[in-house]
């Protein structure tokens, strides 16, 4: 196990548990590696495959690198939609010229959904490479992909 590995693990398993131990080592290599899924099931006394279960409940956790080296993930709940998400997402696959769920073919962009970013009160809600975006509109969206995202 990466000394690394260990040190996250053990600073965040006394603090939050599983999870936030998960969210830290994500944090390092862009999605929970087989490594750290290895490191996570050793030292929380656990199988390998409870981790993965565990992981693949939270849509915040990534079991695989991210396809484009942007990620754009949109919120999927309710109050985002009745926010107007369906704007932003037009607007996102207009600027792109992508579909949700697809990646551009230069691979700088991906888009899909994301669950409950918990914002509701800030709806719509959206996620940049794990930066937070609330109160999105699609004249806003449209401004980050323009070349905002870089300042």
């Amino acid at each position: 196990m990466k000394a690394e590995y260990k040190e996250v693990i053990t600073r965040t398993k006394e603090s939050g548990g599983i999870l936030d131990a998960m969210l830290a080592l994500q944090e390092k290599d862009g999605y929970l590696t087989r490594e750290a899924v290895e490191a996570l099931a050793k030292e929380f006394d656990m199988f390998s495959s409870e981790v993965y279960e565990t992981a693949s409940f939270y849509s915040m956790i990534k079991l695989a690198p991210p396809e484009g080296k942007t990620e754009i993930l949109i919120c999927h709940g309710a109050p985002c939609h009745v926010a107007g998400s369906a704007e932003v997402i037009a607007a996102v696959e207009k600027a792109l010229g992508i579909k949700i769920g697809e990646t551009t073919k230069d691979g700088n962009y991906s888009f899909g959904y994301t669950e409950c970013l918990g914002q509701c009160q800030a709806a719509p809600s959206l996620v940049i490479n794990r930066k937070l975006y609330t109160d999105m509109t699609p004249e806003k969206v449209t401004e980050l992909l323009k070349g905002g995202l870089d300042k």
